[in-house]
């Protein structure tokens, strides 16, 4: 509680009174800070940080540290505005109650707040102090506030809370235990048997309730209804556990709400319960199938639409094809504009399905396009499969969720190329021969590549069954002829493939991988290759 608190302070307002600060203030500069907006505004959050939970939370305030280790001064104590409201009021106030602002604040016995204040770090006293003016005990969190650099420190924040009345009922129940104890063997042993057992009935039922209260029962309650010590204890356990199940409800929600920023399974790789448990440089490698998805021409697409627009279609387009990803095994890792970087762990078949199942989203979400005026669009997929190395990276105050890998750049490379080779999907040859049964899809050889970034080449496949169906049937049926003009242009066998796909263009005018190669065999033709020619094409553009 203390360190959100911490990160809720106005430190512009901290600092301007800090800067207010001086060793010979008087009694009337004191109350010119003390009504001060700045001083008001402090209060107000500092008792907004108090209001969390006001029956357990009895202090908050705000110091800054001096040259002396033993010392600090008061800035804000977040009760100081109504007890100067009570005594302008005319009513009776304890003077020795006021931390007003410049205050002494003498920190020689509080070890916990000089250790905060020397290493800038967030501590909770190690154990309760009694108060016995308050009959209370109560144990201190310290948090530093910090400027906007994230490393000056501004002022300390300091926050008392109080247990519950458990201890006193616990202490009372003890003093009458040892009194009938005492009476009971004055009386008879029988009777010290009698009064033991019904006295702690309810004590051995309040256990059994307390025993049942745990992290997946948080709706166990007692229903003790006595008005002796154990009812009062069994009241006091309901109040506790209500305020855990608030708490705890409203973590889950946190958690869940960080879920849809963070994916749960790249925590989950990391080996963490949760992203509480994330540190900056959390590092895993894992073998994994990457994908990436872009909208075709989305620049010109987006210069026709306000950004709101764009941002409408954007998420009516993502919010089609995002759940085919996760129904096929994999996790969004990010979104970069249009377009979806994906990761699949288990198989390189899930991501190939989850490609092909967001191509038939794409037709319904074309057909609802056109049924109300807007025109059709088009994605491209690239997939490969690679070693990757999942961490967390930047600084402590922003980090955030990476993947390294060469693999990454290539696939990024793959979804480019679909434009230039006229495919929907791409995929490398290293996924192309990890998939269990290959003649179960659509699938013919595109090219060897050498594209920007890389010095090995990468062998590249087109899965066609997301084409409309004449073109899937053109494609099936002329793989035989597709291989062998393949085989012939990389032999240098080149007037020979281009009589192959010379007839290939003209029974297919609209495939554009034809025109790619045979434009290669006529520029081979003209100039010939060098020796140690092997037919890999080498891409200069991203």
């Amino acid at each position: 509680l203390t360190v959100m608190g911490s990160l809720t302070l106005d430190t512009e307002a901290l600092k301007r009174l800090k800067e207010r600060l001086s060793p010979d203030l008087d009694d009337r500069e004191i109350e010119r800070v003390e009504k001060s907006s700045d001083f008001g505004i402090l209060t107000d959050e500092l008792n907004r940080i108090r209001d969390v939970e006001k029956h357990l939370v009895r202090y908050v305030y705000t110091f800054v540290p001096t040259d002396d280790e033993n010392t600090a001064l008061f800035i804000v104590d977040a009760d100081v505005k109504d007890l100067l409201a009570a005594k302008d009021a005319g009513e009776a106030v304890d003077e020795e109650e006021f931390s007003h602002f410049g205050s002494v604040f003498d920190i020689s016995g509080f070890d916990t707040a000089k250790e905060v204040i020397r290493d800038r770090v967030s501590l909770v006293e190690n154990e309760y102090s009694t108060d016995e003016a308050f009959k209370v005990s109560s144990i201190t969190g310290y948090a530093p506030v910090f400027d906007t650099d994230g490393r000056t420190l501004v002022a300390v924040l300091g926050l008392d809370m109080v247990d519950t009345d458990v201890s006193l009922v616990l202490r009372n129940v003890t003093r009458i235990s040892l009194l009938i104890t005492v009476i009971a063997v004055a009386l008879s042993l029988a009777a010290s048997i009698g009064m033991g057992a019904l006295f702690t009935r309810g004590i051995i039922r309040l256990d059994r309730i307390v025993r049942g209260f745990d992290q997946t029962n948080l709706d166990v309650r007692s229903d003790i209804s006595s008005r002796d010590e154990v009812g009062r204890l069994g009241s006091s356990f309901n109040e506790m556990a209500d305020t855990i199940q608030n708490y705890s409800v409203q973590l889950e929600s946190l958690l869940n709400a960080f879920k849809r920023f963070v994916p749960h399974e790249f925590i989950q790789f990391l080996d963490k319960k949760s992203i509480l448990d994330v540190r900056l440089g959390d590092q895993v490698q894992k073998k994994m199938t990457i994908m990436f998805s872009d909208i075709r021409s989305f620049s010109e697409l987006s210069e026709s639409m306000t950004p709101e627009e764009n941002f409408k279609f954007l998420n009516s387009y993502l919010s089609r094809v995002g759940p085919e990803i996760r129904a096929h095994g994999g996790f969004i890792d990010k979104y970069i504009g249009d377009s979806i970087m994906a990761l699949f762990p288990e198989k390189p078949e899930d991501a190939l399905r989850a490609a092909i199942a967001m191509f038939g989203k794409l037709i319904e979400y074309n057909g609802h396009r056109q049924s109300t005026g807007y025109i059709p669009i088009g994605i491209g997929i690239g997939l490969h499969t690679g070693s990757l190395m999942l961490g967390t990276l930047g600084e402590h105050e922003r980090m955030d969720g990476s993947v390294i890998s060469d693999a990454v750049n290539l696939c990024s490379r793959l979804e480019s190329l679909t434009r230039m080779y006229g495919a929907s999907i791409l995929l490398s040859g290293v996924t192309l021969d990890l998939l269990p049964d290959k003649n179960s899809y659509g699938c013919r050889f595109v090219d060897k590549v050498q594209v920007k970034g890389r010095k090995e080449p990468t062998t590249i496949y087109e899965v066609f069954d997301t084409d409309p169906a004449d073109m899937v049937i053109r494609k099936r049926d002329s793989l035989q002829d597709w291989n062998g003009a393949v085989k012939s242009y990389f032999y240098r066998r080149f007037r020979e493939a281009f009589k192959i796909l010379y007839e290939l263009k003209k029974n297919n005018p609209d495939d554009v991988l034809y025109d790619i190669f045979l434009r290669r065999c006529v520029r081979h033709i003209k100039t010939g290759v060098p020796d140690d020619w092997q037919g890999v094409e080498v891409l200069q553009s991203k």
